[in-house]
């Protein structure tokens, strides 16, 4: 159980931390995660950037990119 009371004191002690502080939390925590998403590369940024120049693509809004995962 001391495992238990100490991750409930770490849990108490970020509740307390500024939103920066804990988004910059929460980026060590995944990244420290063993096959944790980390985002595109730059290969693939290049790549979608091209795609949208080239007209091949069509950009969307964060509300039409809601809408159209299904959400409100």
């Amino acid at each position: 159980m001391k495992g238990m009371t100490g991750l409930l004191a770490l849990q108490k002690q970020a509740d307390e931390l500024s939103q920066e502080d804990r988004e910059g939390l929460l980026v060590y925590l995944i990244h420290g995660l063993p096959g944790a998403p980390t985002g595109p590369d730059d290969d693939e940024i290049f790549r979608r950037d091209a795609e949208m120049d080239s007209g091949l693509v069509k950009p969307m809004s964060h509300e039409e990119f809601l809408r159209t995962v299904g959400r409100p």
